[in-house]
């Protein structure tokens, strides 16, 4: 990983460009291999901060790595920074994410990404299923249980799958989440809700295809070609998209640009372009999506913080087959951040010569 020097002064001819912060939290246990854990399966490697790094000073930033301790408001001022560029998925909570972003704001230091409200909304499945679902977007059946003894709703189909309510990176989803009977289903909500410390979210099971989009921008922004999940294990009776198929590579091919018609590529896009205004995203994010039987789009959930890991994340290989390179990818994460930082030392230099 890339280390910093000391805070150097700034010159005359420095000031037009900005300093960089580059917030992460450092993985430290391996996700993949024989010593592979989840715990820490949504931080970055060191290997990714790197990348990350190299990227924005090939932009001609000054970059000072920020890991996102608790030492980080300290670390903030002893190296002042122009713009952050935030990939930190916070320390513990279940509005973890929205930490970093928070601090930047006291600050009133410009950032990448989404702001609090949306990472912590996010984050959260259930409360970003129902800000989708009343926004008139398809989004699968499902309820919340904390010890598996929780009334289902009437009418609940099965299969289900049962999965941690504010975890990513499939964090605690593997090929036994999606359950056929009711009781299997309360013994496995028991299980997760006890080993990650948090209620579960039970969702009915959807059988069609999987996709996960790419969406740059703010306002309004470009939809890049979805990725498509395809499930090649033919053993596996309800697949699924989990921990170990995202770091050791099992049961799945990824097909990007994914083989879609015309018509269903509008209302992936429709969908993904929806859920990325309705719950407030901003910069970047990846939308999962899957259809049911009949071939309807439904929202699965929003990822506001997706990895960057050049040559494996979801997000860089859609980017890439959308002919994105990893340092264009970056410059574009980057520069709505850069054009708030402009505007905010705009409107201080107006209000200094009032």
């Amino acid at each position: 990983m890339p280390t910093s020097s000391h805070p150097r002064p700034r010159t005359k001819k420095r000031a037009a460009t900005p300093r960089v912060g580059l917030t992460f939290n450092l993985r430290r246990v391996p996700a993949a291999g024989a010593a592979a854990s989840d715990e820490q399966a949504e931080f970055d490697s060191p290997e990714t901060v790197r990348h990350i790094h190299e990227a924005i000073a090939a932009h001609g930033h000054e970059v000072v790595d920020l890991e996102a301790t608790r030492e980080l408001p300290s670390r903030l001022a002893a190296s002042p920074v122009d713009v952050v560029f935030n990939v930190a998925e916070g320390m513990a909570g279940r509005a973890r994410e929205s930490q970093v972003p928070a601090l930047l704001e006291l600050l009133g230091i410009p950032y990448t990404g989404s702001d609090p409200t949306a990472l912590a909304v996010t984050l959260d499945k259930a409360l970003a299923k129902r800000l989708v679902s009343q926004a008139g977007i398809h989004t699968p059946a499902f309820v919340l249980m904390e010890t598996g003894r929780e009334r289902l709703p009437p009418g609940f189909e099965l299969p289900a799958i049962v999965k941690p309510l504010a975890e990513g990176s499939s964090k605690g989803i593997a090929g036994s989440n999606v359950v056929e009977t009711e009781a299997a289903l309360r013994k496995l909500a028991r299980q997760l809700a006890g080993r990650y410390r948090q209620p579960v979210l039970v969702e009915r099971f959807l059988p069609g295809r999987e996709f996960t989009v790419a969406l740059l921008g703010e306002r309004r922004p470009r939809v890049l070609p979805p990725l498509e999940v395809v499930f090649v294990d033919p053993t596996r009776k309800h697949p699924t998209y989990g921990f170990d198929n995202k770091f050791a590579g099992t049961s799945v091919r990824l097909d990007v640009p994914a083989k879609v018609g015309a018509r269903l590529a509008r209302e992936i896009e429709r969908v993904a372009r929806a859920a990325f205004a309705v719950l407030g995203c901003r910069d970047f994010a990846r939308i999962d999506l899957r259809l049911d039987r009949g071939g309807a789009v439904h929202f699965i959930e929003c990822n506001p913080l997706p990895g960057l890991t050049p040559g494996f994340s979801d997000f860089c290989l859609i980017a890439a087959a959308a002919g994105i390179d990893y340092r264009a990818l970056i410059g574009e994460i980057l520069a709505p951040a850069l054009r708030r930082w402009r505007e905010q030392r705009n409107e201080r230099r107006r209000g200094m010569r009032k």
